[in-house]
């Protein structure tokens, strides 16, 4: 036997984990084998490690380059693209890997980040993610959104970009449902697309928080008639927020019967309201968080730690109870790596991802932000205890 992690907080449990091989080959109490190493997690909480559901990790560390500066939405959008047609594979792959490796360090295991894909840009983000998935593929589940930030029919290039981005290997496509008004033809496309490559599709959906960018139901409509149930994830989401009670409950039910699963970008606040996560988590709607935009003309003062969002949700939305407390840690956890649809938990059989925080319970890793105190990537130390 490999490792022997002692008195790890596994679901509530306080358990042994054999490691072997890069699987998990015994849990229980009280294990008795001879291993070449031991870590006492000391009833740390024990998870495989966290997972972030939405991230725009090509376009972070923008502010390196360009210095932030206080603005509306479309000007910051004017500055991004300013700065895209200066971006090369080397600067993207660069910029990418910070947050990489600080995501890894800070606990995270599962990634999914949007990447740009259109005429300003081209193919260069996506051709970085790809290396950069390749070369973290044994720490780090990285998922490439092929991302249409900027419309899909403004410059008469994205639509061949991103099929080319899906032949090259992205894991999935990415829309944008108010860009350029485009709206319900916008939708169409990338449904359309999903399911000509059958990968599935991520949405910024209803982001404004305004009332006539109200697109959900176009989309639960949309998905039910191609089959797509379960297979959409829509970011944001913030017109939720301006709905009245009784539009608010039709909106849950179509979330519902059509299976669409919802990730919130809590920084988000800073223009707008974040959707009501209460009431979708009661409604039973796939929930994950996303830490969004990193050191860039949106957020200047994001790193890619993903507990940083469960803490400013917890304190927008009064996430207080332990019951509620759990809820967000979920997100962050096991009901985030539903979302990605990654296989998730650590179990006998399973890959020896291991992640120790050193605190009692959920609610002081996310209070204090506690960072790990050892990591195992399939049963290959990532952080040694001192």
């Amino acid at each position: 036997m490999e490792w022997i992690i002692k008195n790890a907080c596994v679901g509530g449990q306080l358990l042994d984990i054999a490691v072997d091989g890069g699987k998990i080959a015994d849990m229980g109490k009280n294990l008795d084998y001879n291993a070449e190493h031991t870590y006492d997690a000391k009833g740390g909480i024990t998870v495989p490690g966290l997972v972030d559901c939405h991230a725009h990790i090509d376009k972070s560390h923008l502010n390196e380059q360009s210095p932030y500066v206080p603005g509306t939405g479309p000007e910051k959008g004017a500055l991004t693209r300013g700065e895209k047609a200066k971006f090369t594979v080397e600067n993207i792959t660069r910029r990418a890997e910070l947050v990489i490796g600080h995501a890894i360090k800070t606990g995270t295991l599962a990634l999914r980040t949007n990447v740009d894909v259109d005429g300003i840009v081209g193919l260069k983000g996506i051709e970085a993610l790809l290396a950069l998935r390749d070369k973290y593929k044994d720490t780090l589940h990285l998922q490439i959104a092929a991302f249409a930030q900027e419309g899909i029919f403004q410059d008469g290039k994205t639509p061949e970009l991103l099929e080319e981005a899906l032949n090259m290997g992205a894991d999935l496509v990415g829309g944008h449902t108010i860009t350029g008004g485009e709206g319900e033809k916008h939708i169409d496309f990338i449904l359309d697309l999903a399911c000509k490559y059958n990968v599935e599709a991520d949405f910024h959906l209803d982001e404004s928080g305004n009332r006539q960018h109200y697109l959900l139901p176009y989309l639960a409509r949309q998905m039910q008639e191609r089959g797509l149930q379960g297979r959409v994830n829509g970011i944001h989401m913030c017109t939720l927020a301006a709905l009245t009670e009784e539009e608010l409950e039709e909106a849950l039910a179509l979330l519902k019967s059509s299976g669409l699963k919802a990730t919130i970008a809590p920084t988000a606040i800073a223009t707008r309201q974040v959707a009501p996560v209460k009431k979708l988590l009661a409604a039973g709607v796939p929930l994950g968080l996303g830490s969004d935009n990193v050191r860039d003309f949106f957020n200047p003062l994001g790193c890619g730690d993903i507990k940083q969002m469960a803490l400013l949700l917890s304190y927008l939305q009064a996430f207080y109870t332990a019951g509620e407390v759990d809820s967000v840690w979920r997100m962050i956890t096991e009901a985030g790596a539903e979302i990605l649809g990654i296989d998730y938990g650590i179990k006998v059989g399973g890959a020896a991802d291991v992640t120790v925080f050193p605190a009692d319970n959920p609610a002081e890793v996310i209070a204090s932000q506690v960072q790990p105190g050892f990591i195992l990537r399939r049963g290959r130390p990532l952080s040694m205890p001192s």
